[in-house]
């Protein structure tokens, strides 16, 4: 059987089949494809559960800074520091002509008071100091009822305590406007009511005066 041909016109040129697909191209646009999927998503939720979750929480930094060693060896010092002071028990103590020698400390429960034992109580004890009281003044002192000599005691902290009223009812005291003349020197006791556990260090005294202010006399009781 026989076909008929047509030429082809003059100038005529086939179409030219398409090329290939680049495999390496289409790898990169499915990759940026998931990349902008991603991103897309992610602005998403960002939105969805506030931005206090979608932001990293900020990074707080402390610095901590050592104090000198230098600062704080003053420190140790300053707080180790001890008061001056001008006698110890057993030698006598001038202050504007009294003149006192402690010679015993006595921590105790009770104390005779008025002929009877009197305690201290809850917590508490009495502090006695045995003294020998000289009068070089130019007048007579009342030891134990117009307390010519004023006095306190000291503890560790500083804390000061008075002497308990009446002293002239405690056992073997002067009694009351007994007169030490100048010359003269008595036995006296000064009782202090203190806590239980307090530490005392020191006594403090000086003579009453009303005209002038008196420098106090400090003896170290421990």
């Amino acid at each position: 059987m026989s076909q008929n041909v047509t030429p082809p016109m003059p100038g005529y040129e086939p179409p030219t089949a398409p090329p290939a697909p680049n495999k390496n191209r289409t790898v990169l646009i499915a990759t940026a494809a998931a990349v902008a999927a991603a991103a897309i998503a992610a602005t998403i939720t960002a939105g969805v559960t506030g931005n206090s979750e979608a932001s990293p929480a900020p990074t707080v930094t402390v610095t901590e800074t050592a104090a000198p060693e230098a600062d704080t060896a003053e420190a140790e010092d300053a707080a180790t520091t001890t008061v001056e002071t001008d006698f110890k028990v057993g030698e006598k103590a001038d202050n504007g002509g009294a003149v006192v020698k402690i010679t015993k400390v006595v921590e105790s429960n009770t104390i005779t008071l008025a002929g009877a034992q009197k305690n201290a109580g809850d917590g508490a004890k009495y502090v006695t100091l045995k003294t020998v009281v000289t009068n070089e003044t130019k007048a007579s002192m009342d030891l134990t009822c117009s307390l010519p000599i004023v006095s306190a005691l000291i503890d560790d902290q500083d804390r000061r305590y008075d002497t308990i009223e009446n002293l002239y009812e405690v056992a073997d005291n002067p009694e009351c406007n007994a007169q030490l003349q100048p010359g003269f020197k008595d036995d006296m006791q000064f009782v202090y009511r203190v806590p239980k556990d307090a530490k005392i260090t020191m006594w403090e005294f000086y003579p009453y005066d009303l005209e002038n202010e008196p420098t106090p006399t400090l003896v170290d009781l421990t």
